[in-house]
């Protein structure tokens, strides 16, 4: 049948030195290809497909949109523009398209060879109405100069394909589709108004509750920026450190090439005047003053406890240095190395990170140095210092916290370990808050270190309570409140008591002088707006959630519904277990399956535990702290970070009692069977606390069905952002990303991946391809991979995929992105599903961010005896 041809209508330059023309939306008949042919049809028999009438559009749906289909475009050279472009495109065969002009086709392209086939057999289906849309982007330089003068230029491009055809044969062409792993999306720029019938997202509406192509309100498909909701700026925990001190600018040491900021100036200034010792000038910051009673006699005043004292105070020097992350604090310690340089008889600086921050910190050192002016080596592994013999002659040694713990070995032998026979002319803790619980193994061997002055460096010197902050005092020496018990008494009391104004003041004199803390507004950073995307499911991903739901209310009333006996561990595993299957369902939508789901818990099966303890030690974790029953070790995500290197393997309880894995190989040194204390013991089973097992989702991800709202909401972000835009999508799982990783495969999006199963020695190399690589818009990252170490300034857009329990830990990663050497304006975009557990999570980490839960923090939230209270609070949650 002979169709009239489209009207067109001028809509702009190209971009490539020519005008785009497409159809326009009032009159819109079939294009049909003229090599149609009369042979097999994949899709159906030729009864199947009735012939399409101009007049008959009752008949007619669209069935959606196909992305990521691939081929290259060639046009004269004097016809490419500057810029990107996206346009029109017609099919002329199965292998061909052109991009009509009033002058005749000027853009002739070639569809890549895997999708030949396929568009072969939609061109047969004469029926069937094609409507392509080319995508390029600007030719590099490379290409440009590849090609030999005057000739052709060829350059790859992305496709997208939008299919309309008769109501009856929606399941067929879903079905044709599923068959080659391709799905439908909702569609973009339709130039039909139609019904829009997807069989692979609305197959279950009936026609006349199908929504028009026209009506769709898609734009660009996803949360229009009108929805998106700004984020106030909430006062985080450390702010109580923030002193509005106005310090002198040290000058720049001459070993260091950088330019150092002001604050970083600033901040040399404080390191150096900690490094001197207290001051007792009532004018300083420091929280000792010195008084008189006669001409001979003095006394000295502690302001925090207003205690007084006849001998002087311990010496102390050092301190923490606690600016929020992405202000320099590598450099500015690296800085105070460096005022040491070319000195002569002085140990070096032993600074302490964990393992992968090891590249990072070399790396900053041979970017900040001059050449020639500062020494350095490893203590790590096979790079061990086994003398003292010419350790004088570096100015840093670099090594790891999991090393200093090995070599501790329990504090024996010490005169034989060059870590621990050496008085270092300063220890520099990165990452200081992993030593945060003194009763582990790598806090109490950190701490018997000896050094002149010592340094934790942090940017959350409080995560979760606020013992977090008397590890540090240990660490640092910081007369008198090295001894906890001190620090317990002068303001441990007060919260306990509920006295939190006392407690917040004290807090506030104790870190005036010995902790570095200011506002990000010290630095001219870019602007950052921080954005909320609520999504919505859809009707069948809102069923699947419900279902989801009541049964995680039936499991808590259960297990609540006991008259007087407590729910048993069992029952409150299993109520994780399903909190964690709502959580996962918010990111996979229809993805979800009850396969993920572990079985139901039987207590006293040591074998159906073994199989089991991983799950439930990971989603256990990741609400709160674990505490080890034995020596209160605290285990979180910030032990993950710093236990790639562990040579042992804590061990998980089914009643949740929780045993590290210093206190397991104690027990195992002295022949001891570990047990949690009930009668009969429970069954205990190792544990990893690595980040592949954190991040690990529990199957391999079908892709049989549509990518589910979130993720589409996420793509379509993405698809809008200008391709010379880097962004950074991070999640807590593993198969969340490989969602997003199939979204962007269908929509051409180049993309990168960082997660806890990349191998150490590709992970420099992935990133560094990340950034110079102009066809890499996209960086995936778990949480547990880029919430430290990382600089990605190079991006400009950082997405978390779901909320977090901890609020601190995102906040790590996004300021990988906003942080110094940022030249762009920054946006930050965190998604969750309306009317969903997602929602209370966000409401927890608001509560977690205000000072007065972390002074009221009970003692024993973590212990498992109070699994009542928490699956109370998880039902009001719910």
């Amino acid at each position: 049948m002979d169709y009239p041809s489209a009207k067109k209508r001028r809509i702009d330059d190209d971009g490539f030195g020519s005008v785009c023309f497409e159809p326009a939306n009032d009159h819109i008949p079939w294009q049909k290809t003229s090599d149609a042919r009369e042979d097999r049809h994949l899709l159906g028999s030729d009864s199947q497909w009735e012939s399409v009438e101009s007049e008959n559009h009752n008949s007619i749906v669209c069935y959606g949109m196909i992305r990521g289909l691939h081929g290259t475009c060639t046009k004269p050279p004097d016809e490419w523009g500057l810029g990107a472009c996206d346009f029109s495109v017609s099919a002329r065969s199965a292998n061909e398209f052109v991009a009509p002009n009033l002058d005749g086709p000027v853009v002739v392209g070639k569809f890549a060879t895997e999708f030949v086939d396929m568009i072969h057999e939609l061109i047969d289906e004469g029926n069937l109405r094609l409507q392509f849309k080319c995508m390029t982007t600007q030719p590099t330089k490379h290409q440009t100069a590849k090609r030999s003068r005057g000739s052709n230029l060829v350059i790859p491009c992305s496709l997208s394909l939008i299919l309309y055809g008769p109501l009856e044969l929606s399941e067929t062409v879903g079905d044709f589709f599923q068959e080659m792993d391709l799905y439908l999306q909702d569609p973009e720029g339709c130039d039909w108004n139609v019904k829009y019938s997807n069989p692979h997202r609305l197959s279950s509406l009936a026609l006349e509750d199908c929504p028009m192509t026209f009506t769709l309100h898609l734009g660009a498909s996803g949360p229009d920026l009108a929805t998106l909701q700004h984020i106030c700026s909430n006062k985080d925990v450390s702010d109580i450190f923030v002193a509005q001190q106005d310090l002198d600018e040290a000058p720049q040491p001459n070993a260091i090439q950088s330019h150092l900021k002001r604050h970083q100036k600033q901040a040399l200034t404080f390191l150096l005047n900690r490094e001197a010792g207290w001051n007792f000038d009532p004018a300083s910051a420091d929280f000792w003053d010195q008084g008189q009673t006669s001409e001979t006699s003095t006394f000295f005043v502690n302001n925090v406890s207003q205690s007084h004292q006849v001998e002087e105070p311990d010496e102390f020097c050092g301190g923490i240095v606690a600016d929020p992350m992405g202000l320099g604090k590598t450099l500015t310690m690296i800085a105070l190395a460096a005022t040491d340089a070319l000195k002569t008889n002085l140990a070096p600086s032993l600074i302490i990170v964990p393992p992968p921050l090891l590249d990072t910190w070399e790396d900053q050192l041979v970017q900040h140095v001059k050449g020639g002016h500062m020494k350095w080596r490893r203590h790590h592994q096979k790079d061990k210092i086994l003398s003292h013999t010419g350790l004088s002659d570096y100015d840093v040694i670099l090594t790891t916290y999991h090393t200093v713990m090995a070599d501790w070995g329990g504090g024996h032998g010490l005169e034989d370990k060059v870590l621990f026979s050496t008085t270092w002319r300063r220890i520099i803790l990165d990452e200081a808050h992993v030593i945060r619980n003194f009763h582990s193994q790598i806090s109490k061997s950190v701490c018997t270190l000896q050094a002149a002055a010592k340094w934790a460096v942090t940017g959350t010197p409080v995560q979760n309570r606020v013992g977090d902050l008397a590890a540090l005092l240990k660490f640092i020496q910081a007369y008198p409140y090295n001894d906890l018990g001190r620090f317990d008494t002068d303001i441990g009391r007060l919260w306990k008591v509920g006295d939190v104004k006392e407690a917040a003041q004290r807090l506030k004199v104790l870190s005036n002088g010995l902790i570095l803390r200011r506002p990000k507004t010290v630095i001219e950073l870019p602007p950052r707006t921080d954005l909320k995307c609520p999504v919505d499911l859809t009707a069948e991903e809102r069923t699947l959630y419900e279902r989801l739901k009541n049964s995680t209310i039936s499991q808590i009333e259960e297990a609540l519904n006991h008259g007087s006996k407590r729910p048993t561990a069992g029952s409150y595993i299993n109520v994780i277990q399903r909190i964690n299957a709502l959580r996962m369902m918010c990111n996979l939508g229809l993805h979800y399956d009850s396969r993920y789901e572990i079985a139901g818990v039987s207590l006293n099966d040591a074998a159906n535990w073994a199989s089991q303890a991983q799950v439930v030690f990971d989603l256990q974790r990741q609400m709160d702290p674990i505490v080890c029953s034995t020596c209160n070790a605290t285990c979180d995500l910030a032990t993950a970070m710093i236990n790639c290197e562990s040579q042992g393997r804590p061990l998980f309880a089914q009643c949740l009692s929780f045993f590290c894995a210093d206190c397991v190989q104690g027990y195992n040194r002295r022949k001891r069977t570990m047990t949690c204390g009930h009668s009969p013991p429970h069954p205990v089973a190792p544990v990893s606390l690595e980040f592949t097992d954190l991040e690990s989702g529990p199957g391999v991800l079908p892709m049989s069905k549509p990518l589910s709202s979130k993720v589409t909401a996420l793509i379509a972000q993405l698809r809008r952002v200008e391709p010379h835009v880097k962004s950074v999508v991070f999640s807590s799982w593993r198969m969340s990303l490989d969602l997003v990783e199939a979204g962007l495969e269908r929509e051409g999006i180049g993309y990168l991946r960082f997660d806890g199963k990349l191998p150490q020695k590709q992970r420099k190399p992935v990133i560094d391809e990340f950034k110079r690589n102009p066809k890499i818009r996209v960086f995936l990252l778990t949480l547990s991979c880029g919430a430290v170490g990382l600089t990605l300034t190079e991006a400009c857009r950082a997405y978390l995929l779901e909320p977090h329990w901890n609020p601190t830990l995102e906040e790590q990663a996004l300021a990988r992105v906003h942080r110094l050497g940022q030249q762009k304006e920054v946006t930050t975009v965190r998604f969750y599903v309306k009317d969903t557990f997602e929602e209370r999570i966000l409401d927890v980490q608001e509560s977690k961010k205000k000072l007065e839960s972390v002074l009221l923090e009970r003692r024993d939230d973590h212990r498992s005896s109070n699994s009542l209270d928490h699956l109370e609070d998880l039902r009001r949650l719910i």
